[in-house]
């Protein structure tokens, strides 16, 4: 999103959408009085422990109100591309599933079913106020609706509050206009980083083999926030092709390595896997001062009884974070196509989203969720951290950015995971792979275009 939208204009529209979000809850209760035949759906979807369980209490409130409906629940944490793949081939895939990166391949093979005219006539659904404006533009392929977003994610930072207090370092904001610049983080990053000796990096005698505490970690596949914030693409909006040998983009994946093979204040993902932890029980253990990661973390680390805070991310040219969600769809052989969109309507009403709002897994996707009234229904202080609310209404809606749908991107990002290994551990400069990398990337996407549509 482009244009930036004030708390007032948000907030009016927003309460258009309330009434008619109501609708969507009320309609279960009416099907209730339809006696049919009982239809097994059954639902596929992946995430954590905490997640299952919230889904499935979502889906039990789903079937109390439609008697006629069960739904089975299967949960699937590991390898799920490889999972859904095989099930989509043998004709078994369940009647509603999430997707990832897939999504836009799967959407015209013809694997999900084509929701396009559902979405337009539901008297929810369909509202222009209902959904944020972006999620016409991360749920169509080519202009159809293929599935809904399931959440609106976004990242930032999170910060063990007791390992900031004892440097001396205030937490950072989450008010965009107030994001550290680079320079600035890190700076930050040195003062929290030492090792066992008490040096820090750019001390005589620091090291970097021995470090007690490391001011930062982030998952390798995060560089890509700091792309678009040195005013750079992944795929560029207007030609749909990779624009990653850019500049921009050039600069951001490289200042993001040096952030570990230069300034030694970040720590490589080998450091979690040598630790057995994960970056949540880092940041709890005092290993890690700052953790960059998605708002669907905050579920696990407001759980773990640490002293933490939440802020935006650190700048290059501009504040910005990548907004992102897997798709919920509708598999196009469905022998329940009315019921499967049944749930699939549920599962974008406020009255399922906000159980998962709650409890700190999802982010606010319906502007009704927003209005003083909606922020009650989900708020809860032992979840959320006070100054939370500017990171869902100012942070993601305004300076978020979606990278598009783009056939190919299946392929084609996997490509960039296993290129852009050589940057981060420093056998090779970004501007090395990703001049290399761009124009295999470019080719591969008409490649898989052409065979998509052959």
């Amino acid at each position: 999103m482009n244009a930036k939208i004030s708390r007032r204009t948000f907030l009016k529209s927003a309460a258009v959408g309330v009434s008619a979000a109501h609708v969507l809850g009320l309609s279960g209760a009416a099907r209730l009085l339809r006696a049919q035949e009982v239809v097994n759906l059954r639902k596929m979807a992946w995430g954590s422990p905490l997640e299952k369980a919230n889904i499935e209490a979502g889906l039990a409130n789903f079937m109390a109100q439609n008697p006629n409906i069960t739904v089975e629940y299967i949960h699937t944490p590991e390898r799920y591309d490889e999972v859904l793949q095989t099930m989509l081939a043998g004709g078994t895939a369940p009647d509603v599933f999430k997707v990832g990166a897939p999504y836009p391949d799967l959407s015209v093979r013809g694997a999900l079913m084509d929701i396009t005219d559902l979405v337009a006539n539901d008297p929810v659904l369909g509202d222009p106020e209902y959904f944020f404006p972006f999620e016409s533009t991360r749920s169509t392929v080519d202009g159809r609706w293929y599935g809904i977003g399931s959440t609106f994610q976004w990242r930032l930072l999170y910060c063990n509050n007791d390992l900031l207090a004892a440097a001396g370092i205030e937490p950072p904001s989450t008010d965009p206009e107030q994001a550290w610049t680079w320079d600035e983080f890190i700076d930050i990053l040195t003062q929290l980083t030492f090792d066992a000796a008490g040096k820090h990096p750019g001390e005589d005698g620091f090291d970097p083999e021995n470090v007690q505490q490391w001011g930062f970690f982030a998952p390798d596949a995060l560089y890509d926030s700091y792309v678009l914030s040195n005013g750079g693409h992944i795929i560029d909006p207007d030609t749909l092709q990779f624009a990653l040998d850019q500049p921009e983009a050039i600069e951001a994946v490289q200042a993001f390595a040096d952030l570990r093979l230069v300034h030694n204040v970040s720590a490589q993902a080998t450091v979690l896997e040598q630790m057995g932890m994960n970056a949540w029980q880092l940041l709890a253990s005092g290993r890690v001062a700052i953790i960059m990661d998605g708002n669907w973390a905050l579920q696990d680390i407001a759980k773990m009884g640490m002293n933490f805070s939440v802020g935006v991310l650190p700048m290059l040219k501009q504040p910005a974070t990548v907004t992102s969600s897997s798709w919920t769809t509708i598999y196009a052989q469905t022998a329940h196509p009315e019921e499967a969109w049944q749930l699939l309507r549920y599962l974008n009403s406020d009255e399922y989203q906000v159980g998962l709002v709650k409890v700190g897994l999802w982010g606010v996707s319906h502007r009704s969720l927003l209005t003083p009234e909606g922020v009650e229904t989900w708020w809860d202080p032992t979840v959320h951290p006070e100054n939370w609310l500017p990171l869902e209404t100012e942070y993601k809606l305004n300076y978020g950015q979606v990278t598009p749908n783009v056939v190919g991107a299946q392929r084609t990002f996997g490509m960039i995971t296993q290129s852009l290994a050589e940057v981060w551990i420093g056998t090779r400069t970004a501007q090395d792979v990703l001049t290399e990398l761009t124009p295999t990337l470019n080719q591969t996407l008409a490649e898989e275009q052409a065979r998509a549509t052959s």
